[in-house]
C-alpha cells in the first residue's frame, strides 16, 4: 500500500512533480527502511562494543589483545559479506518489478554462495598468527591475537548467512525481524561474556578468547533464527524460499546468480581494500605504543560502532535505488540516491558533533583507567569527524552498484584506502611523529575521496540512464 503514494507522485503527470512533496516521500521511504537497518547493523559492532568495555574493567592490555584478533576477523567477514551484497541490487530490482518468486531464488542462490566463500575465509582467519607477525607483532602478542582470531572463525559463516537474510528481508520491506533477532543476540553475548572472560559459575577465566567464544555462539543463534523465520513465513514456497534446488548453486544454477556476483565482487573488493586499510592503521597503532594501541582500538570501535548507523543508510539506499530501477524510473532511482547523500551527510554530522562534545564521557563508557581514557578522549576530538566522510562513501558505492555498476567503485576504493590511505597513515606516523590522531586523519582524507569520485559516478550513470 506505501507504494501507491509513490506511483501517483511520479507517475501522475508528465511534469517533474514538485520538489517538496518528492523529497518528503522519498525521504519517508528511505528512513521507514533504514532506521531498522541502522540498529540491525549497529548490533553487529555493539556486539564488539560489549566486548571491548568488559574486557577494558578487565585487565589493561586485553582489549588490545581483542582487538589485534579483531584486526584479522573483521577485514575477512567483511569481504566476505561484501561479496554476497550483490544479492540487495538484485532483490530489491525483482522486488520492484513484482517478481516476489526471484526475490526468493536470489536468497537461495546468495545462501549456497556465502557459505562456499566462508569456508575459504574461516581458513583465513585461522592464518592470524603469520599474519600479525608479517606486520610486526611480537611473538607473544601475535599469539595471543590469534587465539582470539580462533575462537572468532567458527562465527564467521554464521555471520555471513544472517547477513545474506537480513539482505533479502530489507530487499523486500521487512527489515523488523533481524533488528529483533539482533538484539536476541547481543543478550546472548553478554550473558556469555560475563561467564567466560571472568570465569563464573564453574567455567575458566577466559578473558579476550572467551569474549571471543561468546560472539560466536551469539553468532550461530542469530543466523540459526533468521533462516527458520524465512523458511517458515507465509506463502513459502510462492516466495521462492522453498522448493527444489534443481542445482547446487540454488534455482537456475550458476549463470542466474552472474550479476550477484558481479556486484558482490565489487563490493566484496571494496570492503575489503577498505578493511584491510582500517587494520594496518590498528598495527600501525601498535606499534606507537600499548597504550596507543588501546586507545586506537576504543577509538576505532566506537566510529565502527556509530558507522553502522551509516552502513543501515547506505543499504536503505541501494535498496530504494534498486527499487526505482526495478520500476523504470531512473529519475526516481537518481534522487533516490542524492536523498540517501543527504541524509547520511545530516545524521551523520550530527552524530559527529555528539561525540566531540561528549568525548570524555564516551571515553569513561569504555575504560575506567586513566590513562586509556585521557589518551582515547583525545583521540574521539578527531576520530569524531570520520564518520561523515566514511558514511558518504559508503551510501554513495552503494547508490553505484544498484544501478549495476562495480567496477568502478573497485578502483575507486583501491585508489583511496590502498593507494592513499596507507602510505599516509604510515608518513604520519614514521615521518611526521603523529600519533593514532594522525592515523584518522588519514581515514578522513581517504574517505573523503572515495565519496567525491563515487558521486561522480553516481551523477554520470543516472544522466546517462535519463537521456
Amino acid at each position: 500500500m506505501r507504494d501507491a503514494p509513490a506511483t501517483r507522485l511520479v507517475e501522475g503527470s508528465p511534469a517533474p512533480p514538485p520538489f517538496g512533496p518528492r523529497l518528503r516521500w522519498h525521504l519517508g521511504a528511505l528512513l521507514r527502511l533504514a532506521w531498522p537497518v541502522m540498529l540491525s547493523r549497529a548490533g553487529i559492532l555493539i556486539m564488539a562494543f560489549c566486548d571491548i568495555a568488559m574486557l577494558g574493567r578487565y585487565q589493561p592490555g586485553a582489549v588490545g589483545v581483542a582487538n589485534l584478533g579483531l584486526s584479522v576477523f573483521i577485514p575477512v567477514m567483511v569481504m566476505t559479506i561484501g561479496l554476497c551484497t550483490g544479492a540487495v541490487a538484485v532483490i530489491s530490482r525483482a522486488y520492484g518489478a513484482g517478481d516476489w518468486r526471484e526475490c526468493g531464488f536470489a536468497w537461495r542462490r546468495a545462501l549456497v554462495w556465502g557459505t562456499v566463500l566462508s569456508v575459504f575465509a574461516i581458513w583465513a582467519v585461522t592464518r592470524a598468527e603469520t599474519v600479525l607477525l608479517l606486520f610486526g607483532q611480537t611473538p607473544d602478542m601475535a599469539a595471543r591475537g590469534a587465539a582470539v582470531a580462533d575462537a572468532l572463525a567458527p562465527g564467521l559463516m554464521a555471520q555471513v548467512l544472517f547477513a545474506v537474510s537480513a539482505f533479502y528481508l530489507e530487499a523486500t520491506g521487512r527489515p523488523f525481524f533481524a533488528l529483533f533477532v539482533m538484539i536476541g543476540a547481543n543478550l546472548v553475548n553478554a550473558a556469555l561474556n560475563a561467564v567466560l572472560i571472568y570465569g563464573l559459575i564453574g567455567f575458566p577465566e577466559m578473558g579476550a578468547v572467551g569474549a571471543a567464544l561468546a560472539s560466536t555462539a551469539a553468532r550461530v543463534f542469530a543466523a540459526t533464527a533468521m533462516i527458520l523465520f524465512i523458511l517458515n513465513q507465509a506463502g513459502a514456497h510462492a516466495a521462492g524460499v522453498r522448493g527444489p534446488w534443481e542445482t547446487f548453486w540454488g534455482p537456475g544454477g550458476w549463470r542466474r546468480g552472474a550479476m550477484m556476483r558481479r556486484l558482490g565482487l565489487s563490493t566484496g573488493l571494496g570492503n575489503g581494500f577498505e578493511t584491510v586499510g582500517f587494520s594496518i592503521m590498528t598495527l600501525f597503532a601498535g606499534q606507537i605504543s600499548t597504550l596507543a594501541l588501546d586507545a586506537y582500538s576504543i577509538g576505532h570501535n566506537m566510529v565502527a560502532t556509530l558507522f553502522m548507523v551509516g552502513l543501515g543508510l547506505a543499504i536503505a539506499t541501494g535498496v530504494r535505488v534498486g527499487t526505482e530501477t526495478g520500476r523504470g524510473r531512473p529519475a526516481e532511482a537518481a534522487f533516490a540516491g542524492w536523498t540517501g547523500l543527504a541524509s547520511a551527510i545530516a545524521i551523520m554530522g550530527i552524530l559527529g558533533l555528539t561525540v566531540f562534545f561528549a568525548r570524555e564521557t564516551v571515553a569513561l563508557i569504555y575504560t575506567d583507567d586513566p590513562a586509556i581514557r585521557a589518551r582515547a578522549a583525545a583521540l574521539f576530538a578527531v576520530s569524531a569527524f570520520v564518520f561523515l566522510p566514511d558514511t558518504a562513501q559508503v551510501v554513495m558505492g552503494q547508490a553505484v552498484r544498484a544501478l549495476g555498476d562495480g567496477t568502478v567503485a573497485i578502483g575507486v576504493y583501491a585508489l583511496a584506502f590502498t593507494g592513499l590511505l596507507i602510505p599516509l597513515g604510515w608518513t604520519m606516523v614514521n615521518l611526521w611523529g603523529w600519533d593514532e590522531r594522525g592515523l584518522a586523519l588519514s581515514i578522513m582524507a581517504a574517505c573523503a575521496l572515495a565519496t567525491v569520485l563515487l558521486a561522480w559516478r553516481f551523477r554520470a550513470l543516472t544522466r546517462s540512464a535519463r537521456s
